[in-house]
């Protein structure tokens, strides 16, 4: 009988066993698939950019040439801005690659993040200088965090004219750390940073019992993990820097 039952629950750790490992392997596959899914949306994007500014380019010439021989100054630096716009979004297109970041899940949230601020008419400038695939232990907070912060910014600089997201990935040698930089236009109104992380406080004009959390459940994740810290500021731009060790 006491055989019987070591039989049994060496049968059952061994069923629970094979399970998780097909659960994980499932989740990875499945990591794979999305941020395959997000890269190609991405890529599609690029070539619809540089296809459309191919195709553009002989206009953009002969418009340039035209305001040149009228000597219509204002004319030669609008038609510059438009050309450099569409220069700089290809540019942070070609960023948002998997292979730069390294991590499936900060990348989806990334890419994510990006073209929703592009369909709210915020442009984000994407700066990848290291990779985070060293970070796979503290992922689901970074990408919790991460997400909060770029929501924020979103809907911060949409209100603002040419609102405005910067987007850096940064690497510290010196006390070996990496760094995650949002910046973003904002109007303004912000007198006490401290406010921000209270629960229920919102800048928005509008209040949800959805509105005024998402700071203060950045503030309770940060407070259960001693390698994360994020340091705000604002000036010329709003500014929130999370330092991950």
């Amino acid at each position: 009988m006491y055989i019987e039952k070591i039989v049994l629950i060496s049968i059952y750790l061994l069923i629970v066993t094979i399970n998780t490992i097909i659960v994980v392997k499932y989740k990875k596959q499945s990591e794979k698939i999305h941020t395959l899914e997000d890269y190609n949306k991405t890529l599609i994007k690029v070539n619809d950019s540089i296809c459309g500014f191919k195709h553009d380019f002989s206009n953009f010439v002969q418009a340039l040439d035209g305001y040149a021989q009228t000597e219509n100054i204002a004319g030669v630096k609008t038609m510059s801005r438009s050309i450099l716009k569409d220069c700089v979004y290809t540019k942070n297109l070609e960023s948002l690659n998997p292979n730069l970041i390294k991590n499936a899940a900060i990348y989806s949230i990334i890419s994510k993040k990006f073209f929703l601020a592009q369909s709210k008419n915020v442009n984000m400038n994407v700066e990848i200088m290291t990779d985070l695939k060293d970070i796979e232990k503290l992922t689901y907070e970074v990408c919790r965090i991460l997400a909060i912060l770029l929501d924020n910014a979103i809907e911060a600089a949409k209100e603002c004219e040419s609102g405005y997201i910067n987007l850096r990935i940064l690497k510290d040698n010196r006390v070996s750390r990496k760094i995650i930089i949002v910046e973003n236009t904002y109007k303004n109104e912000i007198t006490d940073l401290d406010k921000l992380f209270e629960k229920g406080f919102t800048s928005k004009d509008y209040n949800t019992q959805s509105h005024g959390l998402g700071l203060w459940n950045v503030k309770k994740i940060l407070r259960k993990n001693d390698n994360l810290n994020l340091y705000t500021t604002k000036g010329e731009l709003f500014s929130q820097q999370l330092e991950i060790y």
